[in-house]
This record gives structure tokens, C-alpha cells and sequence, in this order.
């Protein structure tokens, strides 16, 4: 008996040993970001920032704990190349090195890859911010405004009841916790602020990003001027004037509206029907 424990102890490590190597092995590259390539077609073209990527996309961590896997939904899982998130290299990093047809794997701490890229609410149960997440991709297509059309409006569009099961998957992927306040939107406090909640008739500026659930980018004050105007007046979607009222100087947060606070069945612009949209908002100031 002592020598079946003794091999079984030896198996054990073995095991240990061999999982822990093949996470070991990475590069590093200028940005700090530690990435192995897996399969590599240098004649692919290279995104820029701002386009639309197709993936194949998971992360774990490296016990092999699975986050996510877009295998596991029938739609593609298509996610726009932003600038970096955070410093120290990133997943945005990461997908900037690949050409169209490259896979690889990288490793970003989980507060940097979850909080900041992923804009998880917080991290899951049992990871702590230190701990390495695995990322593995493959970059399959970068899509044209032509292929992002037709797919988006064959494949997301098409009814209340088709949003809802998108917005489900993009709760669960994203690790939101927080209830829906009663008309249905999902305010994510990231910061609480000071002084008095915002009132109608506030001057108040912000930045804001706006994004839809699939990470294309609608569009954004940072960069640029932030946004100045009076709380409660018209010409807003429900679900902003909601959000905006329930913050104040100094706060931030993550909102979720669903389309019916927002553009409804009809859309506007480049907003699509049946489209849930998510805005990360800074109040910089109230007056």
C-alpha cells in the first residue's frame, strides 16, 4: 500500500509539473505582455485599432478553470480592437501582434485582463487579482462594414426575445451580479462619488464610451471634448436619463441598457433594432 501512495504521489507531481510548464514558456514581449504564438500566417493582414475581429476566443485559468469559450455559442464571437486597457501589455496588445489566421496564447493577471479588458464588475469567486488568466485565441477574419452588416442584421436583430438571450450570455460572460433596477436597466457603480445625487436641471459634464454587447464601439468623448448638458432635458434615451440621475460628481459606472430604454425595435444611425447598448460614464462635474 505504502508503494501505490508513493507512486501516486509521483504521478501527482508529474502532473503538477506538467501543467505548470506548459504556462511557463512564454515570451515577453516590448509591451510587457507574455504571449506565446501557437500557429503563425505572417501573409495575413494585421488589424488596427477599430477593427471588427473574429475570433475563436477563451480564457481559463491555469488549473483549468474555464471563463469563457465562444465554441460554446453558435454566433461568432466578434470583438473591436480597442486601444490598450491598462499598461504592463495587454489582451488588446495581444490581438494588435496577430495577423488574420494566427492562434497563440497569452498570460495577464486577472485584475488587468478581467477588470480592465473584460470590464468584469468584479473578479469571480476564488481568483484573486494576482492570479494568471490564459487567454487562447485565433484570429479568423477581420471583418469589413459589409460582413459586420449582414451579420449583425441576420443574426442579432431580429426580435425582443433574440436580444434578451444575447443579453443573458453577456451578464454570464461579464460576471454581472448586480439586479436590474425595475424599467430593466443595470447600473455597475464603479465609484460612488460625492455630494448630491444629480437632479433635473444640473449642468452636468462627463465622459463617456459607448459600446454594444459584442465590444464594437459606437462611440466615445475620450480623446476628445467631454459632454456637457442639462440633466432631464429631452432628446435622451430613458435609459441614460435614468443612470444619469441616480449619480454624482465624481462617480462612475457601467450601464446596461437594454434596447426598449434605448432605441427600441427601430434603432437609429448605426444602431440596429432590438440592440442593448452599454455605456461606461465619468461624472466629472455638477453644477
Amino acid at each position: 500500500m505504502r508503494g501505490f501512495v508513493v507512486i501516486l504521489i509521483a504521478v501527482s507531481l508529474s502532473c503538477i509539473v506538467s501543467c505548470a510548464d506548459k504556462y511557463n514558456d512564454f515570451q515577453v514581449a516590448e509591451s510587457g505582455l507574455q504571449y506565446k504564438i501557437i500557429e503563425q500566417n505572417v501573409d495575413g493582414q494585421i488589424p488596427n485599432i477599430g477593427d471588427v475581429l473574429e475570433l475563436n476566443y477563451s480564457y481559463e485559468t491555469t488549473d483549468g478553470r474555464v471563463l469563457f469559450d465562444s465554441h460554446s455559442s453558435d454566433r461568432k464571437y466578434m470583438k473591436t480592437l480597442e486601444t490598450p486597457a491598462h499598461t504592463g501589455g495587454s489582451i488588446e496588445d495581444g490581438l494588435a501582434m496577430l495577423h488574420e489566421g494566427d492562434s497563440a496564447m497569452f498570460k495577464i493577471s486577472a485584475e488587468n485582463f478581467l477588470l480592465f479588458s473584460e470590464k468584469y464588475g468584479h473578479l469571480p469567486e476564488g481568483i484573486k487579482s494576482l492570479d494568471p488568466i490564459i487567454i487562447k485565441v485565433r484570429l479568423v477574419n477581420i471583418m469589413d462594414d459589409s460582413e459586420i452588416d449582414r451579420y449583425m442584421s441576420s443574426r442579432y436583430h431580429k426580435s425582443g426575445d433574440q436580444e434578451s438571450e444575447i443579453l443573458e450570455s453577456y451578464l454570464k460572460n461579464t460576471n454581472v451580479t448586480v439586479e436590474p433596477t425595475p424599467s430593466g436597466l443595470y447600473f455597475i457603480e464603479k465609484a460612488s462619488g460625492e455630494g448630491k445625487t444629480i437632479v433635473k436641471g444640473d449642468i452636468v459634464t462627463l465622459n463617456y464610451t459607448l459600446t454594444m454587447v459584442d465590444g464594437s464601439l459606437v462611440e466615445t468623448t475620450l480623446g476628445g471634448e467631454p459632454m456637457v448638458f442639462r440633466a432631464g432635458d429631452g432628446g435622451f434615451i430613458a435609459g441614460w436619463n435614468e443612470a444619469i440621475l441616480m449619480m454624482k460628481k465624481g462617480s462612475s459606472a457601467t450601464v446596461i441598457v437594454p434596447s426598449e430604454l434605448g432605441y427600441g425595435a427601430e434603432g437609429k444611425g448605426n444602431i440596429l433594432p432590438y440592440t442593448t447598448l452599454i455605456f461606461d460614464i465619468e461624472i466629472l462635474n455638477v453644477q
